[in-house]
Parts: C-alpha cells; sequence; structure tokens
C-alpha cells in the first residue's frame, strides 16, 4: 500500500458539497483490496489538495469518475451504488437525488487494452455497457495515491472516506489523451493546473521530460503539437476563458520532451 495522505476540505458551494458525496459513495460501494482511482476533474481538484499552487483557479466538476480496476468488480460496486439508493440511468451513470434535488453523479470506467484510441463501450453482465479507455490500464499499472479525506460539508457535516487517485505525471497523461480524443476546453483548464503543480512541486516523479515509449511518449506527442497551437491567433479549438495560453505553452515546453 502506498503511503496514506491526510488532507481536510471545506464545500465553499454546492458543487463542491455534491463532488465529496460522490468521492464518499465510490469509497463505500468499492472494496478496499480493490484498485480504483477517482479520475476526471475530480481527480485534479484533489491533487489541488495534495499540491497546493497559486497559479489556479479550481474547476467546478459535478460527476465523479471512477475506473474499476477489474470488470468482475463492477458488478458488486454496482449493487452497492444501488444500496446507497443510486438509480442506473444510462450505461456507466448513476445518480442520487438529495432531499433538495440536487443530484450527485458518478460514472464508472473500465481499462481497456489494444490500440484503438477513445472511448468504446463493453458489455458487462447484470450491469450493461460501461466505458472503457486504453489510458486507464496505464494508470492502474501506477502506483496512487492514497487519500484519506475529511469533508466539511455544507451545513455542518462532515464525512470521512479514503480514495485513491493517480500522481501528476500520471493524471497529465489521462488528460491529455482525453483533451487528443474530444478537444474540450476543461482538459485543457485541467492541463495547465496539472503543469502548474509540475512547476511548483518539482519533486514529484516525472518523466515527460524523456518519455521513452507506450502512453507517456503519445502524452508527450500530444502534448507538443498542443504547445505549438496554443500561441496562434486562431487555434481551432475551443479555450477556457481564463486560460493563459502563453503561460501553458511555455509550462510544456519546460516540462515536456
Amino acid at each position: 500500500m502506498s503511503e496514506v495522505v491526510e488532507i481536510r476540505v471545506h464545500a465553499m458551494n454546492r458543487a463542491d458539497d455534491l463532488w465529496y458525496r460522490g468521492q464518499y459513495a465510490v469509497s463505500q460501494a468499492v472494496n478496499e483490496r480493490e484498485e480504483f482511482r477517482i479520475v476526471g476533474g475530480h481527480m485534479v481538484r484533489l491533487l489541488l489538495h495534495v499540491y497546493p499552487t497559486a497559479q489556479v483557479v479550481p474547476r467546478s466538476t459535478l460527476d465523479a469518475d471512477a475506473a474499476i480496476g477489474n470488470v468482475e468488480v463492477v458488478g458488486p460496486v454496482v449493487h452497492s451504488l444501488m444500496k446507497q439508493k443510486f438509480t442506473k440511468e444510462k450505461g456507466n451513470l448513476f445518480s442520487r437525488t438529495l432531499e433538495g434535488g440536487e443530484r450527485v453523479e458518478i460514472n464508472l470506467l473500465l481499462p481497456r487494452s489494444g490500440p484503438a484510441p477513445g472511448v468504446r463501450s463493453q458489455a458487462v453482465p447484470g450491469v450493461g455497457e460501461v466505458d472503457t479507455l486504453p489510458e486507464l490500464s496505464f494508470a492502474m499499472n501506477q502506483s496512487p495515491l492514497v487519500l484519506d479525506v475529511t469533508a466539511e460539508l455544507i451545513g455542518g457535516r462532515t464525512i470521512r472516506y479514503r480514495t485513491m487517485i493517480p500522481d501528476p505525471e500520471t493524471a497529465v497523461i489521462l488528460k491529455a489523451h482525453s483533451w487528443n480524443n474530444r478537444r474540450a476546453a476543461k482538459d485543457l483548464a485541467d492541463l495547465h493546473s496539472l503543469l502548474e503543480i509540475r512547476q511548483e512541486h518539482p519533486k514529484t516523479s516525472w518523466s515527460l521530460n524523456d518519455p521513452q515509449r507506450g502512453f507517456r511518449r503519445a502524452a508527450a506527442r500530444i502534448l507538443q503539437k498542443l504547445g505549438e497551437q496554443l500561441p496562434r491567433q486562431r487555434t481551432g479549438f475551443e479555450l477556457p476563458a481564463s486560460l493563459d495560453r502563453m503561460r501553458l505553452a511555455g509550462l510544456i515546453a519546460k516540462h515536456v520532451r
């Protein structure tokens, strides 16, 4: 087991409240012996608690993306979510409506082997279609950061849970592939946050300045191309309103080879 990092967080708004509840639900649904990772926007927010940086405005996101390491575990995880009063909506999306009408949402994801990029659905007996991503296979093979989270919710309730997230470099690799697949502005915002972590915390494990092969090498090429496009007047893709594109391009040039 990796070293456990303790963090204490406070919900500053309803969105924060919902995403802490989503992480808590995942932690309750997954046996501690099973491999899982919180990925997506929640992953980035948690990394910013572990590695704070003054250059980033955290991005809010509601749904919790949880990568499950083994297809055989998906059924028991779904059963546990149902016991927590979650409802299966479509494919791998589960939701629970709170008393005030707000929704806690969880997306279950699986790793996939093979060269085909992007999201592909896989039929899971007793569950239905679950989205898979090849880069999650890489992420699940890297040692996670294990977090013991104490979260104070709106209204004063405190919840405690253990969760697992990728390390900063693995998070960059995941987000680079995500950006390459869907060209979403939120992925650019997250990549900026993650590279600011690298800038302010240079002792974190890092090989993207000398990637040899596989997902690291592919991510480096994606980021290098992005770094070349960002300074252009017309990039051809949507940019987050608050993004300093020249700074992101500079961070890519400094930390990715």
